[in-house]
């Protein structure tokens, strides 16, 4: 039997108070820190909101207002996974730690505490903040994060109805609409935005069940993302999103399932009774690729595979230490990285990088996997997120961005948030508030 241990008790009663900087204002403060951080799970798939040219978004700035308050009020879980925490930091310290001997032995060591930052922010500081909140908040967040990227494919939507690709080039840049009519949204670019989408639905669908959303206002917003989806013709997020669908309904239930496919079906059928073209887009990157059955037909396909046979070809000089960070680029005949998170790894951190990936990578399958166990709905909605997250480290390099992490994280802490009881006036505020986590794991 293997459980998660809860910690120790983590404050004394009898131990005096120690002094909150807050206290005066302590209420106005937690709500700064809530709706800070309600406002980065909103706007955490809108890339192209960032400061300058760096990697920083609005989604960024919010979170580290609500990081920064919720530390200094003792708010942040020292163990998120519990139990698991260990493996998981030795998970994430190989992988930093592999890139790192790379870029000193053959690369450049100043990138390599970019990528560290990022990827320290993504898979520790989110879940440390998100681990810790109250159930009330928790349950609510993948109804935000839906809304989020309903918003912004609404404004893609409108835009493409009354702008094209040089009306919009100045301001907000090549890939909010391209030039070959792809929509790309408040994400910034097409393939991002599908992959959005896909995170959304899953959470659509639990938010729905949940009665977070009424029917009415759910259909609206599945319409909603599925014309962003298409307008986006990216391939990966149109498979990605009819995954997450059939494992998000396969694993609720099969009376869920039958009512949502008869909706699905009478959607379908006035989609097709009225004459309706798909996007041109969609139809020669998506659709002729579906007709066919020739995966070649599917969008880049053809260059993505060509810069992973590169990179097995570069695999075996880079198994001990790897190329360094950002050097894939620089080293490859076709100036891009590879479109794969595990050779990437492979290559810039060599194995040590590669086996940390794997060991955070299956802890998330653990985690989701396990929380079927704690509640059918929200295990479901967790295991299509993480679903989707995997289909994507086939076909993406680097994935700091918290675009990608945001929901993974939120379908987790809804799972593992337990309820508790409100904190009561005056009662004594630690340092460290007690970590909130998974539960006992089923026998192995």
């Amino acid at each position: 039997m293997t459980t998660l241990t809860g910690p120790g008790t983590l404050g004394s009663p009898t131990a005096p108070a120690r002094p909150d900087i807050f206290a005066a204002h302590e209420q106005v403060w937690d709500r700064i820190a809530r709706y800070s951080l309600l406002t980065a799970i909103f706007l955490s798939g809108w890339g192209l909101l960032r400061v300058g040219q760096i990697n920083l978004t609005f989604s960024d700035l919010a979170f580290l207002v609500s990081f920064t308050i919720s530390g200094l009020r003792g708010r942040l879980s020292a163990t998120p996974f519990r139990s698991l925490t260990p493996f998981w930091l030795t998970g994430l310290v190989m992988m930093l730690g592999g890139l790192f001997i790379g870029s000193v032995v053959n690369g450049d060591p100043l990138r390599w505490v970019n990528i560290a930052l990022q990827y320290t922010v993504a898979f520790l500081f989110i879940p440390v903040l998100l681990m810790q909140q109250e159930e009330r908040i928790i349950r609510t967040a993948p109804l935000i994060f839906m809304l989020g990227i309903t918003c912004s494919e609404v404004i893609g939507i409108a835009a493409s109805f009354f702008l094209t690709f040089h009306d919009t080039l100045h301001w907000l840049g090549d890939g909010f609409i391209t030039g070959n009519g792809r929509l790309g949204s408040m994400a910034g670019q097409p393939n991002p935005n599908g992959a959005v989408v896909a995170f959304s639905m899953p959470m659509l669908l639990y938010a729905m069940r949940q009665r977070l959303i009424g029917a009415v206002g759910g259909f609206a917003c599945l319409i909603l993302l599925l014309w962003g989806l298409m307008l986006s013709a990216s391939f990966t997020g149109f498979a990605a999103s009819l995954m997450a669908i059939f494992v998000t309904l396969l694993l609720m239930g099969v009376r869920y399932i039958f009512r949502l496919g008869l909706g699905a079906m009478v959607a379908a059928g006035l989609f097709l009774a009225s004459g309706a073209p798909l996007p041109k887009a969609f139809q020669e990157r998506v659709g002729n690729a579906v007709e066919s059955g020739d995966i070649d037909q599917a969008g880049t396909f053809i260059n993505r595979s060509q810069l992973i046979q590169e990179a097995w070809g570069f695999a075996e000089d880079n198994v001990i230490v790897g190329m360094g960070v950002d050097q894939y680029r620089e080293l490859s005949a076709y100036d891009n990285p590879v479109h794969n998170l595990f050779l990437l790894i492979w290559n810039e951190g060599g194995a040590i990088a590669f086996c940390g990936l794997i060991l955070l990578l299956g802890l998330l399958c653990l985690l989701a996997a396990n929380g079927l166990r704690i509640g059918r709905d929200r295990g479901a909605m967790a295991v299509a997120v993480v679903l989707v997250f995997l289909v994507y480290t086939l076909s993406y390099p680097h994935m700091y961005s918290r675009m990608w992490v945001m929901p993974v994280m939120v379908a987790l802490a809804v799972v593992y948030t337990p309820r508790r009881a409100a904190r009561p006036q005056g009662s004594v505020r630690l340092i460290y508030a007690r970590p909130v986590g998974p539960q006992p794991l089923p026998e192995l």
